[in-house]
């Protein structure tokens, strides 16, 4: 109730309950609108994190096909991809020629540790977006 000029009292005027109801329904509506803001913030977050891991798991992938074509290469003989070296895999210095595994591109390089007992290592890089992945095998 509110009182009048005339010193009467209006029923219908705005009281404080009412201001108070006012004040704690804009309270109410921030809080709901920062807890929107921070879930939204939070899936984006998470969106690239699982972007990053998918990335990893095609570059982790691409290094090992990479290290098993060039075993293949070793074991017959023969320079499958056309880069003028067996086993290796785009040992070119082209990137763009390397051979692709879903969306990871790899290439492996070789080096002869003991040409007499006939020991090389093979270093496979893959790579997938922002991710690398090396793997090394020691053939005989």
């Amino acid at each position: 109730m509110m009182i009048q000029p005339g010193g009467e009292r209006s029923e219908n005027a705005p009281g404080p309950r009412r201001a108070m109801v006012a004040v704690v329904m804009v309270a109410v509506l921030i809080t709901i609108d920062l807890i929107i803001v921070g879930l939204v913030l939070s899936a984006g977050r998470e969106h690239d994190l699982t972007i990053r891991r998918l990335e990893t798991v095609e570059a982790a992938y691409a290094a090992e096909a990479g290290v098993n074509m060039s075993i293949r290469e070793l074991m017959l003989s023969a320079d499958d991809d056309g880069d003028g070296t067996t086993g290796t895999i785009s040992d070119d210095g082209d990137d763009g020629n390397d051979p692709t595994l879903g969306n990871a591109q790899f290439r492996v390089t070789i080096s002869v540790d003991d040409p007499v007992v006939g020991q090389s290592t093979l270093t496979s890089l893959g790579r997938s977006g922002s991710a690398l992945r090396k793997m090394t095998a020691v053939v005989e």
